[in-house]
């Protein structure tokens, strides 16, 4: 890239501290690349903050423009946070951008989840900000469920045909199980 700019450490922008605190109450997304879908800054129950620093892995030209996805992605991971359940995903969304990242940028998110606690199906409401300049807004669908999506089961009160076309059908399991899920909870 033609342009340089000082990156900014995660350190830099949260006390040490506090960073291993909220990686030990941290539940969701255990594996997640913080180098692309940012840290979590601030954590508490439906609520949480989270920074992305913006890189040059993000660009999609030479003049440093950040792709939106890895807002997106930033976005998703704060609101997975702000619900903080060992087995939740995303089901959908509406979000609007209303101003381009460049690289050496710094995204501050603030997500809001709402609904009771012990809800299967949550909406979580988030924003994000470059200095004071609003850039992003959404509202995510996220559900949570007992055990890891891809290892649910089926509720079994369907025919003995289903079941064996299910037996057969492995590979379509996972989109099956998923509706399932969706429609234990109402989606």
């Amino acid at each position: 890239m033609a342009r340089t700019v000082s990156a900014v450490t995660i350190e830099e922008l949260i006390d040490p501290e506090e960073l291993n605190r909220i990686k030990s109450e941290l539940i969701t997304c255990p594996g997640i690349n913080n180098a692309l879908a940012g840290s979590i800054s601030h954590i508490e129950k439906n609520f949480a903050k989270g920074i992305l620093i913006t890189t040059h892995d993000m660009a999609v030209d030479e003049l440093g423009l950040v792709h939106s996805g890895f807002v997106f992605n930033a976005a998703n991971y704060i609101a997975q946070a702000a619900i903080n359940k060992e087995f939740s995903v995303l089901i959908g969304s509406r979000s609007f951008f209303y101003a381009p990242l460049k690289v050496g940028d710094v995204l501050n998110l603030e997500a809001s989840a709402l609904f009771s606690d012990d809800s299967r199906k949550r909406e979580v409401k988030v924003v994000g900000f470059v200095n004071d300049i609003k850039i992003f807004d959404a509202s995510f669908q996220v559900i949570t469920t007992d055990d890891h999506i891809f290892k649910l089961k089926q509720s079994q009160s369907t025919s003995s045909s289903s079941q064996n076309q299910q037996e057969t059908s492995k590979q379509d399991a996972a989109p099956e199980e998923l509706n399932a899920v969706l429609k234990g909870i109402g989606g």
